[in-house]
């Protein structure tokens, strides 16, 4: 179905041969004390270190919702048929919400009527993981695909229409297609004429190319998309003159104005201001500004302080290929990466609870934080920085703008600057050596016992690594471990029970280890599971109560547009 990507779609070629239903292993949550006692000594292994961990939450929803970091380079539609499958047998609602949650770009959404979610939506802002998902559950379940196509799109893209239909034929072929076409043509032909969604749907229709002019699979699979929607628009007969009104309303659009105004050389109409962050990232950090006498006009309008710069990217993506000094960074460039940090970090606060958790942020320096992270072009050490520094913005009293780092031993240290980029190069840690992570429980105890008063303690710490800590040598996990540490030093029952240990990993490839490992099932307090690139679901877990994996699973799942989401 969706398992081997046809060469050309020019020849007739034979239709790919299906995947075969994988039937998952994983194991069933239960209730029932002995039976989880029982399967969590089943799923006990240990990290590239050789300490204790746990293969498995015995919850799959949370399992995946932990590993979600894994899931940015793209993975074979077996792989992820059989995730799926394992979440469908288990809850079907929540499996439909999960797939929605992967592509949730974080931010206040507009509905179809125009309207705006009261608050942000948070997910995993990925793409190819739920696109694909969502072919497995129009193939499964057409009904509920079509239930909530209109969420999907609401909470990603309209690009994503397109997407699926360019992946149908590049794995399918034209004869080959598994999808309805014809729903989805009548979904774009009404979209079209809607006025709230007309010129999002202009912005990505597909191109119509000659067939010389299609190298790849995925350009002639667009053409041909187009040809088909020229038809639904215009009349199947193919003519020259279907082709340019097809390409007049394209042209039409508006919500790539900046876009067109540069296809037609007239740059000094460009609103900066209308452009999208990353579009903006690549623009400022080009030799188009320069070339096209606009730099000082760009200057003028980042450089004022009422200026906005938009930004939905992930915060890694802001300190990608810098030079070695800040010097060497232009200062129109500095601003833009500057006040697209400040936009994150704007819209986190605002997300931020009463009463939040006060955490202090760790960062793993440890040697195999150099690998490069998965699906992204930094190291995990580089991506856990720009993370460490995003959320060190939420601290607030004697922790404020600090971080821990640990390698084999902890350090704790303050970001130094005015600004993020002042930051960002001010930082010199560099990576080294083991992944001690007890050593930051070390230092809670040792500035314990030099009488520090436990309310100046931060109640929890959000450790930003690729979770292949030392053992312990207490034949606990290191969250176990910590617990009992933390007690022993004289820290109240109250405070230990309330300490929370978030564990963000930011996965590579450094052990080849093939599968996630966990500290904690998934009904147990201590420690939460997060993983990926976007820092807003962060949210989830500041607020005051104890949470366990599970429960935090569920939260997540509880926004206001995916509690629309139905069977």
């Amino acid at each position: 179905m969706f398992t081997t990507k046809k060469i050309s779609l020019v020849a007739p070629r034979k239709k790919a041969v299906s995947a075969s239903k994988i039937v998952s292993m994983s194991p069933a949550p239960s209730k029932n004390t002995f039976v989880r006692a029982a399967q969590k000594k089943s799923v006990e292994t240990v990290s590239g270190n050789g300490a204790k961990k746990l293969s498995s939450t015995l919850n799959p929803f949370v399992d995946q919702f932990g590993t979600i970091g894994t899931y940015k380079k793209p993975r074979s539609f077996a792989q992820i048929e059989r995730d799926c499958e394992t979440l469908w047998g288990l809850d079907k609602l929540n499996a439909v919400k999960f797939i929605h949650y992967l592509r949730t770009i974080s931010r206040k959404v507009q509905l179809i009527d125009g309207t705006t979610t009261e608050e942000a939506q948070k997910g995993g802002e990925l793409k190819h993981e739920p696109i694909m998902r969502m072919l497995w559950l129009a193939q499964k379940s057409p009904d509920t695909f079509w239930k909530n196509i209109g969420w999907f799109v609401a909470l990603g893209s309209w690009h994503d229409i397109f997407a699926m239909l360019q992946y149908d034929l590049a794995y399918n072929g034209w004869e080959g297609r598994v999808l309805d076409w014809n729903k989805f043509g009548e979904i774009i032909m009404v979209a079209l004429t809607h006025e709230n969604t007309s010129e999002l749907v202009k912005k990505y229709l597909p191109q119509i190319k000659s067939i010389s002019n299609c190298r790849t699979v995925e350009s002639q699979a667009n053409t041909m998309i187009g040809k088909w929607l020229c038809s639904l628009l215009f009349g199947k007969k193919e003519s020259s003159y279907n082709y340019k009104q097809y390409r007049k309303l394209k042209a039409s659009g508006t919500a790539h104005e900046w876009q067109q105004l540069i296809s037609t050389k007239n740059f000094s109409a460009i609103e900066f201001d209308k452009i999208h962050g990353r579009a903006l990232s690549l623009l400022v950090r080009s030799k188009f500004l320069k070339n096209q006498g606009l730099s000082d006009k760009y200057a003028a309008w980042v450089k004022k302080p009422e200026t906005k710069v938009k930004y939905t990217g992930f915060v890694h993506e802001l300190f990608m290929n810098l030079p070695r000094s800040l010097s060497s960074v232009e200062a129109h460039v500095q601003d833009t990466i500057n006040k697209q940090f400040e936009t994150l970090v704007e819209k986190g606060k605002s997300d931020r609870k009463e009463n939040s958790t006060n955490f202090i942020v760790v960062r793993d320096i440890s040697g195999s934080m150099t690998s490069p992270a998965i699906g992204v072009n930094m190291s995990s050490f580089d991506v856990a920085k720009g993370l460490a520094l995003y959320f060190s913005q939420f601290l607030t009293g004697p922790f404020a703008d600090s971080y821990m780092c640990f390698a084999n031993n902890v350090e704790l240290k303050q970001w130094n600057g005015n600004n993020a980029l002042e930051k960002w190069y001010n930082d010199h840690t560099s990576a080294f050596g083991s992944t001690n992570f007890q050593s930051v429980i070390d230092l809670f105890v040792k500035l314990r016992r030099q009488g520090i008063a436990e309310s100046d303690f931060p109640t929890g710490i959000l450790c930003i690594s690729d979770g292949d800590f030392n053992p312990t040598h207490t034949g606990k996990t290191n969250v176990d471990a910590a617990k009992t540490k933390l007690f022993n030093a004289g820290f109240s029952k109250e405070f230990v029970e309330k300490f929370v240990i978030v564990l963000w990993n930011i996965p590579n490839g450094f052990y080849s280890r093939p599968t996630a490992q966990f500290e904690t099932t998934a009904n147990e307090t201590g420690a939460y599971y997060f993983s990926g690139y976007s820092g807003a679901p962060i949210s989830f877990v500041t607020g005051c109560e104890i949470l366990t994996p599970e429960q935090v699973f569920e939260k997540a799942m509880d926004q206001q547009i995916l509690s629309y989401v139905e069977l």
